[in-house]
């Protein structure tokens, strides 16, 4: 966030935060209690605020943006998406570390895919494949992504 920047969110907390501390300060001066109840209000709407922000309003909104836009309402949340090589990267490690045999099928299969359509390379499609079946012969669906 720029620092010219003005949001909505931190002006709301920053109103209820000043009135939350201000009340308290007045409340602990005068020993009004009327003040403490202030103090309490605001700390709660306060409280609510940050609470319904972050866990309804920004959600909801996201949601709703990415229904109305088809496609990511927070930039920052395409920065965590896997290119392919990571997911190239990823899927190996499972095949390599010999992880339960539902995994390593599972990703024997994506493997296999992106090796013959994305980077057309079918004998290495067919090498992962072999890999997979050496380890399990009776599966089924390596078996079926034979190409």
């Amino acid at each position: 966030m720029r620092q010219s920047e003005i949001r909505v969110s931190t002006v709301v907390r920053g109103v209820f935060g000043t009135a939350t501390i201000g009340s308290l300060l007045l409340a602990v001066l005068t020993a009004d209690s009327r003040w403490y109840a202030i103090s309490a209000a605001c700390g709660l709407v306060w409280w609510a605020w940050d609470l319904l922000l972050e866990h309804f309003i920004l959600p909801v909104g996201d949601w709703f943006m990415g229904v109305v836009t088809g496609g990511v309402a927070d930039p920052r949340a395409s920065q965590n998406r896997l290119t392919l090589d990571d997911t190239v990267r990823l899927l190996e490690n499972h095949l390599k570390r010999h992880t339960a045999p539902k995994v390593d099928i599972n990703a024997a299969i994506r493997l296999e895919e992106i090796y013959r359509t994305v980077k057309k390379d079918p004998e290495r499609a067919r090498q992962v494949i072999a890999v997979v079946l050496e380890r399990y012969p009776d599966a089924p669906e390596a078996a079926e992504a034979t190409p």
